[in-house]
């Protein structure tokens, strides 16, 4: 049972740059993938053969558990034999959940194949899939205690289960699996082909309310006092080592050597390579402290880009002149308050008679680290403890959250969307925003649908969903399209004193383009030569 929970992956950047969330850049490389170079030669997305070892691993414990002796003794209210089937179980749902996620309808494996079996096994549909799914999930969640106590906190709980249940029925109404594909022979792999899409909506909405209704889990502080507030809390929640979101987590402690691998993503000027900078697409999408969109072409948006927007932004990211922490005392006299540094300064040399310029400590020109990961002209601040010293350990604490009660909350709300029950739909969205510091929203109908999309996308940022969720919404192609960083430049004024706002310009950093093929992930070259049954993927041949 051990090695199946740490088969789980977790990594800051899992899908984030792999999608709009994240761009990563070194020596000119472009890693987001975004040209859609996926074949079934190179397909390494979804990881099928490891999802496939740890279901294996659940079979296995399943057809042996039996062999344990019996113990009647409650913990946390359950027989040990109970709560080990019901982790078992809940997690060949987990790992079938990212299965079907990359690939549509996959085969159903339920017991470990023996040498001397016959390993051809065709795909089972997408419906199939969702209905084993759920039926894992429901006994799960009828073995497992609704929390754990002492050195069993962390393990799956029966609201874990439910809330597994609820993203799978949510993934399973949205477009990408209610529209077929008519060029593709076997459309029943990828979606719905029959049935009824209220009905699916519906299960939903159910699956997700029966987590609200468990009692149990609360937004973090979610009434916060002022913008500021809000804007704390949203941080705490991530470096925080429990709270009342937690639904399924991991957790990484630097006291047992198990602590989470920083260095990945603090500033290069900080310590680190800064590998998940967010594109300007992202940063954008944040709304106005007001609610309203903000525009690259309105005088006063572009003149201070980070000024009066949603909280969480400022505590999700880092940019030009945010305040993080202190600098390594060797150079406190550059920057003596600690905030990012990814400009360039025009500086006025009388002696040589020109500009010479001036470059951040966190830029791809820094003194500290020359290069970097990344050139959007941002850091990724959310999960990061500002006490962190990457100069001292490149290892922290962290919570990973798999699943919170803030996802729960926004799939209930999208399937109410999902049945035409708006009223009740902003009912919960707006909880999210008053947590969040945001006004109400007030739309109906598409424009209801596009601010959910949007509020979800902000308040899951980096989460391991958006990758999924334009896919499942079926708008890859706002996705999937070049994206830029910023361009910040403190310009020499005409006295030539050098300027103490800094014109900040987006600029293009990576190309981009999407085809329809990208929707489901190829099968691997070498498991279609494995198993003659297994049919490919529509746009990847066979």
């Amino acid at each position: 049972m051990n090695r199946i929970y740490s088969q789980n992956p977790w990594y800051f950047s899992l899908t984030s740059l792999r999608v709009d969330e994240a761009r990563s850049y070194d020596a000119g490389n472009d890693f987001n993938m975004m040209n859609m170079l996926m074949t079934p030669d190179n397909a390494w997305w979804g990881d099928w053969n490891g999802m496939y070892a740890a279901i294996r691993n659940c079979n296995e414990f399943l057809e042996n558990l039996d062999k344990l002796p019996d113990d009647n003794a409650l913990i946390d209210g359950v027989k040990l034999k109970d709560r080990l089937r019901g982790e078992a179980l809940f997690f060949r749902a987990w790992y079938y959940h990212l299965l079907v996620s990359y690939f549509g309808g996959v085969p159903l494996i339920s017991h470990s194949y023996k040498l001397e079996d016959d390993f051809s096994i065709a795909r089972n549909t997408y419906a199939e899939c969702i209905d084993f799914i759920v039926a894992d999930c429901d006994q799960a969640a009828e073995l497992l205690p609704l929390v754990h106590t002492g050195n069993n906190n962390g393990r799956v709980t029966k609201g874990a289960a439910l809330a597994l249940k609820s993203r799978m029925l949510l993934r399973a109404a949205s477009d990408l699996h209610n529209t077929t594909f008519s060029n593709f022979s076997q459309p029943e792999l990828l979606g719905y082909i029959h049935g009824d899409r209220n009905e699916r909506w519906q299960a939903a909405k159910d699956a997700a309310k029966a987590v609200i209704d468990l009692g149990i889990y609360n937004l973090h502080k979610p009434a916060p006092a002022s913008a500021e507030e809000a804007s704390q809390n949203y941080e705490e929640l991530f470096i925080s080592a429990e709270s009342d979101e937690d639904i399924f987590v991991r957790f990484f402690s630097v006291e047992v050597n198990q602590g989470a691998h920083f260095w990945i993503v603090f500033p290069n000027g900080y310590g680190g390579v800064e590998l998940n900078g967010a594109p300007t697409e992202l940063v954008d999408a944040y709304e106005m402290a007001d609610g309203t969109k903000f525009s690259w072409d309105n005088p006063q948006h572009r003149l201070e880009p980070y000024k009066d927007r949603d909280p969480r932004l400022y505590a999700t990211l880092l940019f030009e002149g945010a305040k993080f922490r202190p600098r390594q005392a060797n150079l406190a006299d550059i920057d003596p308050i600690g905030v990012l540094q990814v400009g360039t300064w025009e500086r006025w040399d009388a002696e040589a008679n020109k500009i010479v310029y001036e470059y951040g400590l966190d830029s791809r020109n820094s003194a500290v680290y020359a290069g970097g990961y990344n050139n959007t002209g941002t850091s990724m601040l959310k999960y990061i403890n500002r006490r962190t010293d990457m100069y001292v350990n490149q290892y922290d604490d962290l919570t990973w959250r798999y699943i919170r009660y803030g996802e729960v909350i926004l799939n209930y709300a999208e399937a109410c969307i999902g049945l035409g029950q708006d009223a009740e739909a902003r009912t919960f969205i707006n909880m999210i925003r008053k947590r969040a510091g945001m006004p109400d929203v007030t739309e109906s109908g598409e424009a209801l649908k596009k601010r959910y999309q949007n509020e979800r996308r902000i308040e899951l940022v980096y989460e391991d969903h958006r990758f999924f969720d334009v896919r499942r919404w079926m708008i890859a192609e706002e996705a999937y399209k070049p994206m830029h960083g910023v361009d910040v430049v403190y310009k020499l004024n005409p006295d030539r004193t050098t300027a103490t706002i800094p014109t900040i310009t987006p600029v293009q950093i990576t190309t981009g383009k999407w085809e329809d093929k990208g929707y489901f992930m190829p099968i691997a070259r070498d498991e279609m030569n494995k198993n003659q049954k297994l049919v490919q993927n529509p746009g990847y041949g066979q």
